[in-house]
């Protein structure tokens, strides 16, 4: 059995995806003197104050909402007759104080239980500021799907912020497994769900209280 390194999500280098320091060159030119020395010397000033405001606004760590999770019913949808769901995951939701989960709820807190037999189709959102993908693992060490077609595309890497990606399982059998961000850290970070497969029912969607 392969067991991975667990690693938590790395904060510095998603910082600088959000914004790049400007530079001031120290090199000496013999154009402009002393007055253009001056200009560029405010100018860096003026992009080192910018740089700050931009690194505080498009911190990766903190969310941007209230911290209050949405019902999670309203990302589920079930027919009973063709025994199909469609479920909505949301990576980095807004309304939790910290980006890593689904819908709001990290650290498997929220919970689909399906039954064995139904069809469910993901739909997987990144509203995140950094990587994050969707994939059916068997347990917190799994690096890689269940099965090969249950996740989206290249879940190591994940789906760009902003992006999307959907995608079908269907359980044989009944047991506990996870659906988690397989991009390095994610997972450690708290960016999993519980996945429940039962023998009978209809597939729900539900959270523990925050």
């Amino acid at each position: 059995m392969l067991i991975r390194k667990v690693k938590t999500a790395k904060m510095g280098k998603e910082n600088a995806r959000c914004c790049q320091d400007s530079s001031f060159s120290h090199q000496r030119t013999n154009r402009g003197g002393r007055g253009e020395f001056f200009m560029r010397l405010a100018t860096l000033s003026l992009a080192s104050i910018a740089a700050v405001v931009i690194s505080g606004a498009c911190d990766p760590v903190t969310g941007t909402g209230t911290g209050t999770p949405p019902d999670p019913k309203q990302f589920i949808h079930v027919d009973a007759a063709s025994q199909t769901a469609v479920v909505t995951l949301i990576a980095g939701h807004t309304a939790g104080p910290y980006q890593w989960n689904y819908n709001g709820y990290g650290q498997g807190a929220l919970t689909l239980t399906v039954p064995v037999g139904w069809q469910v189709t993901v739909q997987c959102e990144n509203r995140g500021t950094v990587n994050n993908s969707c994939a059916v693992v068997s347990d917190a060490h799994a690096t890689s799907p269940v099965d090969p077609s249950w996740t989206t595309p290249s879940p190591q890497t994940g789906l760009d912020p902003g992006s999307s990606a959907t995608f079908v399982f269907s359980p044989t059998r009944t047991g506990s497994y996870r659906i988690a961000s397989l991009v390095d850290g994610n997972e450690a970070s708290g960016m999993w769900a519980d996945l429940e497969v039962v023998s009978g029912g209809v597939p729900t969607l539900t959270a523990a209280p925050q």
